[in-house]
């Protein structure tokens, strides 16, 4: 018995060591001035802003699910590498075009709005 108490304990710490590096809000999510990532910087920063249940998550309004990067890149016009100013994605996180929806942004700050401009600028990558 208190070898597997030990076990379990230990495998506890190991869980919680490993997730000490996750992100909990929009606020935890800072760009880098180049080579953004996907799975670093842009798929966090849509989790929290617009890839959740009800908005656009697995179950997504009006059929754009915006939780991983294959569901993003079907959809004509979204994002167009290298296009930051012409990809719809980025007019509308940047308030030039408008969301038809309720669209919560008051968290999104400059730097989401930069970083996301420079993924895409940078060719829009899965990295």
């Amino acid at each position: 018995m208190k070898i597997i108490t030990s076990i379990l304990i230990i495998f506890l710490i190991i869980i919680g060591l490993s997730c000490t590096n996750q992100l909990d809000s929009l606020n935890d999510i800072v760009f880098p001035e180049k080579n953004v990532s996907f799975t670093k910087h842009v798929q966090p920063f849509l989790r929290y802003s617009c890839g959740y249940s009800g908005c656009h998550g697995l179950s997504s309004a009006g059929g754009i699910n915006l939780t991983d990067y294959f569901s993003i890149m079907k959809i004509p016009g979204l994002v167009i590498p290298g296009n930051p100013d012409q990809s719809y994605l980025i007019q509308i996180i940047d308030n030039k075009i408008p969301h038809f929806t309720y669209f919560e942004r008051s968290q999104i700050n400059y730097n989401h709005i930069q970083g996301m401009k420079t993924w895409v600028r940078e060719g829009a990558l899965n990295n």
